[in-house]
């Protein structure tokens, strides 16, 4: 007989074996094991086990004890942190889980990413965090369903059942105030094709728009509107479209945008014509997973202008195109494969961004390079990611996220990329440090009483009641805008050009401190130690050069 055929009659033989007798006679598989020799792979799909599934999930979500939020506003409460280093009191990560929509839900949909436990303030300084749970369907070789459950740290988690004004209230409305007092807000969200993404970016501009704080004498206001498709560049409020929109970097650092038209706005209703026209401009195309699939990176730019100091203050709204899959995308024509192509690189320049932005927040990484310069998306996002930033940047990421089981790997990608930038700078764990050296150059760090003493011996004017005496810290002082810098000036009788000297010196030892190189430990690297590094890498230079110039003597 054919070697073939003998396994195949061996294989019947134990299946045979294995059945389980009737009563008419006849025989039939046992439903818990997986019949060995034969192509039946039944027993292993996952639909068939969706209400196990769901006992699981029921059974690990049922232990959640809900904790109210705190009453201070997460966004505001971080800029006065100094203990987090004033590059990642900036940011502010969220995450929010959309609904399951009605054409999703069947027998075989369910939910496996939901809100997990919050977490208060607990003590040695760790801060409020709402986490959200993801619980991955597992099956086994002999079709015994289980879950994997992770949960990610957040700074907000947002449910199935937010809406975009808790969303805009808790995480976006202090960036408004911060555009108005000349400072850079962001606000941007990241996810998966068809994770809700711009529903809830067109819901914050909403709110924006109907600010009352928004619309004032003291304020001019600008609005523009670009859209990125790869390397192409368009302005969603120009009408012929002729102007090439082009981003670039100037010598100093500052990022420009050349050939976007800039739109004055003086009420409420001018900026939602301006905005209802810029959706009508963007790509969007039917995909699978998304009938009204934004094809585009959109990019809303408000100007805050202040009419008496020319300070002027930006606040970014940013709906970033979804991420596919290669499933999401199968049936896809040749141009929407392109776009997918396209869409994926830059997202993928973000990730890289925010990877590298991460690692620079950890002691002893000396020089990480994050490479914001890759796409045009990111170039335009310097400010976020640059570490040595001379402006105050304030954050908000929203990590977008599907419910369903199907989209759990794709969900769990999106958080575990989002997760770790909202990390406070902390010493490597693993050596058991409990904290880390305190840097008394960092303004951050001080008392009022240090910075009244460093005002008296760099800027005497500058040194008066009127000023910065009071309860001030040097946290709250690099927090104040840079127009209530002059305000503040102006009272004291004191110059814009003081004001401005001041600022800026301030400001250049804020730098120094964010990019103050630190050993893993958590210890501060000296001028004096790197002067004795060099020195030493020095004399082991000349003394292996030596050495070799001695053994070539002998050769």
């Amino acid at each position: 007989l054919d070697f073939r055929n003998m396994i195949v009659l061996d294989n019947e033989m134990k299946v045979a074996n294995e059945c389980v007798p009737l009563g008419n006679g006849s025989r039939k598989l046992p439903s818990a094991i997986k019949p060995r020799g034969t192509s039946n792979t039944a027993l292993l799909s996952m639909d068939l086990h969706t209400e196990k599934f769901v006992k699981l999930i029921k059974s690990a979500t049922a232990r959640i004890v809900p904790v109210p939020r705190p009453v201070k506003n997460v966004v505001v409460s971080k800029t006065t942190n100094a203990l987090n280093g004033l590059e990642t009191s900036t940011f502010t990560v969220c995450a929010r889980v959309r609904p399951i929509l009605e054409h999703e839900r069947n027998s075989k949909t369910f939910a496996a990413c939901m809100a997990g436990q919050r977490i208060a303030d607990r003590p040695g300084g760790a801060a409020y965090t709402e986490q959200v749970l993801v619980c991955t369907p597992k099956l086994s070789v002999r079709g015994i369903s289980k879950i994997e459950k992770k949960s990610f740290d957040f700074d907000y988690m947002f449910d199935e059942e937010s809406t975009n004004e808790e969303v805009y209230q808790l995480a976006c409305a202090p960036l408004v105030n911060r555009a108005l007092n000349g400072q850079i807000g962001v606000v941007f969200a990241y996810g998966q094709t068809g994770s809700g993404k711009t529903h809830t970016m067109d819901g914050i501009m909403d709110r924006v728009i109907e600010s009352p704080a928004l619309f004032n004498s003291e304020t001019s206001l600008t609005f523009s509107y670009l859209e990125i498709i790869g390397t192409d560049i368009t302005d969603c409020l120009e009408e012929t479209g002729d102007t090439a929109v082009k981003i670039g970097e100037s010598l100093d650092g500052r990022i420009l945008i050349r050939g976007l038209s800039s739109h004055v706005v003086t009420a409420s209703n001018e900026l939602t014509a301006l905005m209802e026209k810029a959706k009508s401009s963007r790509a969007t195309e039917s995909t699978a997973r998304n009938a009204t699939s934004s094809r585009s990176h959109g990019i809303g730019i408000l100007r805050c202008k202040d009419n008496d100091t020319g300070i002027e203050g930006e606040l970014y709204i940013i709906d970033l195109a979804g991420s596919e899959r290669a499933a999401d995308s199968a049936n896809h024509s040749k141009e929407r494969m392109a776009e997918t192509k396209a869409i994926n690189a830059s997202l993928s320049s973000l990730k890289e961004c925010v990877r590298a932005r991460t690692m620079a927040s950890k002691p002893g990484n000396k020089k990480v390079h994050v490479p914001y310069r890759r796409s045009k998306l990111t170039l335009l996002m310097k400010d976020i990611f640059d570490i040595g930033c001379p402006r105050v940047c304030s954050t908000v990421m929203l990590s977008m996220c599907s419910p369903l089981a199907a989209d759990i790997s794709h969900t769990a990608n999106t958080l575990k990329y989002a997760a770790p930038l909202r990390v406070v700078i902390q010493p490597n764990t693993k050596k058991k440090i409990q904290k880390m050296e305190v840097d008394k150059r960092d303004p951050l760090l001080w008392t009022n009483a240090q910075v009244m003493t460093w005002l008296e011996n760099t800027f005497p004017a500058a040194a008066t009641e009127n000023c910065f005496v009071g309860v001030l810290c040097g946290s709250q002082i690099c927090a104040l805008p840079e127009k209530e810098w002059y305000s503040r000036m102006a009272t004291a009788g004191g110059s814009e050009e003081l004001a401005k000297e001041v600022y800026l010196a301030m400001w250049t030892m804020v730098s120094d401190a964010k990019t103050r190189q630190r050993r893993s430990d958590g210890s501060i690297i000296t001028e004096e130690d790197e002067e004795l590094y060099r020195n030493n890498t020095i004399a082991a230079m000349k003394e292996k050069a030596a050495a070799w110039a001695e053994r070539e003597k002998h050769l």
